[in-house]
């Protein structure tokens, strides 16, 4: 045991230790500690699509876990209602276009039919009107008065021709557009939801393991026969090569903390080795996840300074210090 018998050198070393320990202190505070996994930046995320009701349902999922081919399925949500749909609204579609063409022969009956009438009503204004220029010196007076007569019942049945032709082509106009509008209203539905179904089936974009995702609600693996709502992630698939970390970063930690920031990482499957990388990615935009509490989280990216050489998979868990400050890269 240390004996002080000069009351100002005890005060020096309780200064010295207190100053070791703040040092100590600050030094800690200057280190994160955060979790992760391993993830690929070649990342396909399978998210549940907008179908014509509110949820799908899923009906298939590739196993997890399994590698898979890019081009081959992973996943198929149930389309039985979109197809049903679909099929009707084909049927409608040839009904519509035949009774298009079935209209267009019959409106334009009715305008040659219109057309034809006035022809005649002309022709017979002008026969009245050479009979209503006879002079009055060589006809009676009633004769007179009946040529002119005629003349204005011809000239009254001209004017009624030509606005019944007119409606007439005013009502082919109409008829023409209400059966082209619906058959563009029925083609607009195909083609939603035939793309609706082309997103049913959904296709590997690269060659790597299955991952199912977590559900929003109860906190489970998603599964086949679950119903989903548009947007969910239902799954991903990863490249196996070009290896990344996903953290996600607490709102209180996230203050301050710089992009190019210095780590030191320790994978739980290889604990006696360490490596180290850089913060390469801290979104602007939080998120929550209510599984771990009510705070928002910052999603980053952290990235090899080199690459590992041990096996790696997607989904292998990480833990990071993480310096806070920025990376010299001089």
């Amino acid at each position: 045991m240390r004996v002080f018998k000069n009351p100002s050198t005890f005060l020096l070393f309780i200064l010295g230790c207190f100053g070791a320990f703040t040092a100590f202190a600050a030094d800690e505070q200057n280190i994160l500690l955060l979790s992760g996994q391993i993830s690929s930046s070649e990342k396909q995320v399978v998210k549940a699509p907008q179908g014509s009701r509110w949820q799908m349902q899923i009906q298939w999922m590739e196993d997890e876990g399994k590698i898979v081919e890019k081009g081959k399925p992973v996943i198929v949500f149930d389309g039985a209602s979109e197809q049903a749909q679909l099929t009707q609204n084909e049927e409608n579609l040839d009904r519509l276009e035949l009774e298009l063409e079935e209209l267009v022969l019959v409106q334009k009956q009715n305008v040659i039919d219109a057309e034809g009438r006035l022809e005649v009503a002309i022709m017979r204004v002008e026969q009245a009107r050479i009979e209503a220029s006879v002079p009055a010196s060589e006809v009676a007076a009633y004769d007179k008065g009946q040529y002119e007569l005629a003349l204005q019942r011809a000239v009254l049945e001209q004017v009624k021709s030509e606005e019944a032709l007119a409606r007439a082509k005013q009502e082919r106009a109409a008829e023409l557009t209400k059966k082209r509008v619906d058959i563009m209203r029925t083609k607009e539905e195909i083609a939603y939801l035939s793309d609706i179904l082309s997103k049913l089936n959904v296709m590997a974009q690269v060659t790597g393991p299955v991952s199912y995702a977590i559900h929003p609600w109860f906190g489970t693996k998603v599964s086949s026969g679950m119903n989903v709502r548009p947007s969910w992630t239902v799954l991903d698939v990863q490249s196996t090569d070009n290896f990344q970390i996903e953290t996600w970063i607490h709102e209180i930690d996230a203050v301050g903390l710089t992009e190019k920031a210095e780590v030191e990482i320790i994978l739980d499957a290889y604990p006696n080795k360490t490596f180290t990388g850089v913060l390469s990615s801290l979104s602007k935009q939080s998120e929550r996840k209510t599984q771990w509490s009510k705070s928002a989280y910052f999603p980053a990216i952290i990235n090899f300074e080199d690459k590992p050489n041990v096996s790696l998979l997607p989904g292998m868990s990480v833990r990071i210090h993480v310096s806070k400050g920025v990376k010299n890269d001089a």
